[in-house]
């Protein structure tokens, strides 16, 4: 019996059940607070471990499994998925569990399929999503490692169809011997000795190597940019208002390439003031880093602005993608621009687009939080998280910088890089100095999270670099279409008014579904707040439930101006 298996049994002997019933499903952990410090492959997956994502989570349980001599696979998905929330609970199982599916033979009988390696093993790993502070997370609930089938030994695990993989950077050395023209043996055993393994060991075998330069042989990297370039002229000719620039190397191979169609052009007229550009994605087959440009319209759907491929990630490149971006746009920058952390593109923004406004998306900075300071900080992790987040939402400037410090002195962070970084770029994430500008809503993970579905629709598109173009128009279209559904007459739809107010009643003539919505939503909310006069034109309003605080509402009725120390109305 496996070692991982008697720590599972002698958890199960303390009183916690880790097995499947007798009908397949499987029961249920109480959840632990104990953070996973997932700096070593060599941890054990507990009930209350958390990841930050079902990958992290898959290639936890992956590398767990390697050690132990079998793999794994993605099984079911269950539970209560509400309307929007996607996946909410996944099982990892062992690649023998389940049993194999019958078939018919040529006589017509029932027939087991001989090939299958399935036999029933019942040991699986399941994680239930969560969201703490609307930051979703993954914990593990239910873990068991018993096995009803021998484990394979180190040099035999290896030869498993799942761990048979070749990362990005031995691809690249496999691509660079291959030039050199070195036999596969010979890369296979310099590449032996560079990692410092033992003969026969590497985590791919010979064939997976020839397989690769095959498909090396299929991709023909130096028609490509003509190809491509011969699209996109086609695309142009077809329709004098589909754009594109592109630049070429000295060699003649394609350096940068950008587009965008007429109905992209059209869309950032009147929605261009917040936009995102998401440059987290690279087309791994030709080395090209993908950005895209989207926004969201008033029905609240995500619109498609730009694409651009960049050969190199430097102030260089961003600076020809965001100035040919602007001459796409007839020169127009938006009033704000979210992207990911990245200094390069930083700097690049700064010297292209002075005027606008740059701030980090929250989402990619939060993503890194468990790297940074879960094993830092133990159990004190959850604290700081919640102090965190209650940090970023404050209003007030002073009391930002207040809170911060006595957050440094709390945790003793006071010498920690990633603190120190985030408190000098703390004008491009914190609230309290991005509400004063528009950003339609696009800092909010719901937003964040549909935006990235959108990429994650465009990157399923990748096939040869030609027709990529294509795809994506191809999406873009869809994406439109769906839209425009949503754009029906406002007569033909029904609309409920909830509050009898004449303010309600007049919204619901000029404003779409989606921001009538919206509106709807703040004023069945207004009862529940106080509004006191502080001074002329100046007043305090805070929900009946608060004793202390509120926000300050100028009111300046010569003007017709009205404000409030939120600035949620300028912020979305």
């Amino acid at each position: 019996m496996s070692e991982g298996t008697s720590m599972v049994m002698e958890s199960s002997e303390n009183g916690t059940d880790l097995s499947q019933d007798d009908n397949g499903t499987i029961v249920e952990m109480p959840e632990d607070t104990i953070l996973s410090q997932q700096t070593s492959v060599n941890l054990v997956p507990f009930i209350g471990q958390r990841f930050v994502s079902q990958d992290a989570a898959y290639e936890f349980y992956c590398s767990f499994a390697k050690q132990c001599g079998f793999s794994i696979r993605r099984h079911r998905t269950r539970g209560k998925d509400g309307i929007g929330r996607g996946v909410t609970r996944r099982d990892f199982t062992c690649h023998r569990g389940g049993y194999p599916q019958m078939k018919l033979s040529e006589d017509g009988k029932m027939q087991r399929n001989r090939k299958s390696s399935r036999c029933g093993c019942r040991a699986y790993m399941r994680i239930v999503k969560r969201a703490d502070f609307n930051v979703p997370e993954w914990r593990v609930t239910a873990f068991s490692n018993i096995h009803n089938h021998e484990l394979l030994k180190a040099n035999e695990v290896c030869l498993l169809p799942a761990y048979c993989t070749i990362t990005p950077d031995d691809k690249a050395r496999i691509c660079m011997f291959a030039k050199a023209g070195m036999s596969v043996r010979q890369m296979l055993r310099l590449m032996e000795l560079e990692k410092g393994i033992k003969l026969g060991c590497l985590p791919f075998t010979e064939i997976d190597v020839r397989n690769l330069l095959q498909s090396f042989r299929n991709v023909n990297r130096d028609n490509d940019p003509i190809d491509l370039i011969a699209m996109c002229k086609k695309l142009k000719d077809e329709n004098p208002n589909f754009q594109y620039d592109f630049k070429l190397d000295g060699h003649n191979r394609l350096e940068h390439i950008a587009w965008t169609y007429a109905s992209s052009v059209q869309l950032y007229v009147s929605f261009g003031d917040a936009v995102v550009f998401d440059t987290t994605h690279r087309l791994d087959a030709y080395d090209m880093l993908l950005g895209v440009w989207v926004g969201v319209d008033n029905h609240g759907m995500t619109t498609f602005f730009g694409c651009v491929l960049l050969r190199d990630e430097n102030i260089q490149s961003f600076s020809w993608g965001l100035k040919t971006f602007l001459g796409f746009m007839k020169g127009k920058a938006p009033q704000t621009l979210l992207t990911d952390q990245n200094m390069w593109l930083k700097e690049a923004i700064a010297i292209e687009m002075p005027e606008t406004k740059h701030a980090f998306s929250i989402c990619h900075i939060i993503s890194k939080f468990s790297d940074w300071f879960s094993v830092l900080l133990g159990s004190r992790y959850d604290d700081w998280k919640s102090d965190f987040y209650r940090l970023y939402g404050l209003e007030l400037l002073e009391e930002f910088e207040e809170e911060w410090r006595e957050m440094i002195d709390k945790y003793g962070l006071h010498d920690n890089k990633h603190i120190i970084s985030l408190y000098a770029l703390r004008t491009f994430w914190a609230l309290p100095f991005l509400r004063p500008y528009f950003f339609a809503g696009l800092t909010s993970l719901c937003q964040s999270e549909t935006t990235t579905t959108f990429i994650q629709r465009i990157l399923s598109a990748q096939s040869r670099l030609d027709r990529f173009v294509e795809q994506v128009a191809e999406v873009v279209e869809f994406n439109d279409r769906a839209g425009s559904k949503q754009k029906q007459p406002r007569k033909s739809q029904k609309v409920c008014l909830k509050t009898g107010s004449p303010i309600e009643s007049h919204a619901a003539t000029v404003l779409t579904p989606y921001a009538f919505g919206k509106l709807q939503e703040e004023l069945l909310l207004a009862p529940q707040y106080a509004s006191f006069v502080v001074d002329e034109g100046c007043f305090e309003v805070k929900h009946h439930t608060q004793m202390d605080g509120g926000c300050k509402v100028i009111c300046v009725l010569c003007e017709e101006q009205i404000s409030c120390s939120c600035h949620h109305f300028e912020f979305s």
